[in-house]
């Protein structure tokens, strides 16, 4: 088995790569030329290390690095400066995942992807509603950091663009507020937000994530209850 994992430079990116190492899955890594890589990368058989930016990347060199991985994870994100929050690209996120759906349609190949999104994103489709103050903040953020409209789209592009009326099965990641922890912990799966991102966040560690996404690939029964859909995931309190 091999995956191919996108932001892999990521801080959450890493440790997905570590998790899926761990159970002995081939991984195909895609960092920016500037990015730092761990010397345990770059040591690893089982890793192969493929450096540029995927936003630049044409079909052509997409369908080069899906066509033998039986699991396309998207890990990428947005720089946390001035110029990664405002500057381009702006729809980083979206345009990947837009790609890579247009790619595996093409080859008519049957990989699975898994997205890396967040409790911002409100899955509409499932009956998840916004209260009158995350309506009123979300819309300003939309405006104001094109990030999280990026996430937003992206999200938007396998629910409602994909379905599950589609031979690409996936499943959107959310979690809440995520922290870094040495160790993974207990943490909870739901279909739904059961607190509010803005207003009663709840916390989740990059590990505990990482280490759900990598269940995600090696548990058939854990994908067959999550596919098609957008779990929430947060630390057990």
């Amino acid at each position: 088995m091999k995956a191919l994992i996108l932001g892999a430079s990521g801080k959450t990116g890493k440790l997905v790569v570590q998790q899926l190492v761990k159970r002995d899955i081939q991984v195909r890594l895609v960092v920016r030329e500037s990015a730092k890589i761990p010397d345990n990368f770059t040591n690893e058989k089982s890793i192969e290390i493929i450096k540029g930016n995927v936003n630049d990347f044409d079909i052509e060199k997409i369908k080069e690095i899906v066509k033998d991985c039986d699991y396309v994870i998207c890990c990428l994100g947005h720089n946390i400066s001035l110029k990664g929050i405002l500057g381009p690209p702006h729809k980083l996120v979206y345009n990947t995942v837009v790609k890579i759906i247009e790619v595996l349609h093409y080859l008519k190949l049957s990989q699975k992807f898994i997205l890396m999104s967040t409790t911002a994103y409100t899955n509409k489709k499932i009956g998840e509603k916004n209260s009158f103050g995350e309506k009123i903040f979300f819309s300003l953020l939309s405006v104001l950091l094109p990030p999280h409209k990026d996430n937003m789209l992206a999200a938007d592009q396998l629910v409602y663009k994909l379905g599950s009326n589609t031979n690409i099965e996936w499943a959107a990641v959310r979690p809440d507020s995520l922290i870094d922890e040495e160790e993974e912990s207990e943490y909870e799966l739901h279909n739904q937000k059961i607190r509010s991102p803005i207003f009663n966040p709840g916390k989740t560690s990059r590990i505990n994530v990482s280490h759900f996404m990598a269940e995600l690939v090696t548990n058939d029964k854990l994908w067959q209850e999550w596919k098609y859909k957008t779990p929430v995931i947060y630390n057990k309190e």
